[in-house]
């Protein structure tokens, strides 16, 4: 219900906000990481591989030099864990001893992998400048697509701090937009452990300006 509502809001924004408004598509790439990593019982990080985000997002215009942007973006990776520790504690007792003591038996056994599917939704405050670059940054509201009850999942509010250029040529544009984005800073999910999807990246892409 949450997710049909925030869907349902977006598009009443768009409805009585757009003026001239522009569309844009892209691809993005980064350095991600997932920083749980308070846990010492680890003996190997978890690693992050086939990394992917597709993205659709509209610009609204409020001033010549401000921008409202929002949109969808899939996120698709995988998450190859590392090893954890795990001690168990054994009572030694040897044949004609009266007394017996305790031992700490430790184990290093791997956790499995697993895959991360996230649909976020930003919600950008675009400011211009110099005609071919801009600032962009707010929140990010994110749903965990394949399992919600995971241990790393991202539901919840996390932030997005980006720069980028643009090029026009007539309706059509190109841009790129490096970034800094955090999953669910505040989650939904009361636990004493956060796992934080944090990336350094970049999205490339094209656009049509209406």
């Amino acid at each position: 219900m949450k997710f049909k509502t925030t869907i349902l809001f977006f598009f009443i924004c768009v409805a009585i906000y757009a003026q001239k408004p522009a569309i844009r598509i892209f691809y993005g790439f980064s350095d991600t990481e997932i920083s749980d990593n308070e846990d010492s019982d680890y003996i190997y990080k978890d690693e992050i591989e086939n990394f992917y985000e597709l993205g659709a997002e509209i610009t609204l215009p409020l001033s010549p030099k401000f921008k409202l942007t929002s949109g969808f973006t899939y996120f698709y990776t995988d998450i190859i864990n590392g090893k954890r520790l795990y001690s168990e504690r054994q009572t030694r007792e040897q044949l004609g001893d009266r007394y017996s003591d305790d031992v700490i038996i430790e184990y290093a056994y791997p956790l499995p992998d697993k895959q991360l599917e996230i649909l976020s939704i930003p919600v950008l405050l675009e400011f211009k400048f110099w005609n071919y670059f801009f600032l962009n940054a707010g929140p990010v509201l994110s749903f965990e697509l394949n399992d919600p009850d995971i241990e790393y999942s991202q539901n919840g509010i996390g932030y997005h701090l980006g720069f980028g250029g643009q090029y026009n040529v007539g309706d059509f544009f190109i841009f790129a937009n490096p970034y800094f984005k955090q999953f669910a800073t505040i989650d939904f999910k009361d636990e004493m452990l956060d796992y934080n999807l944090s990336q350094f990246g970049a999205h490339i892409g094209i656009g049509y300006q209406f």
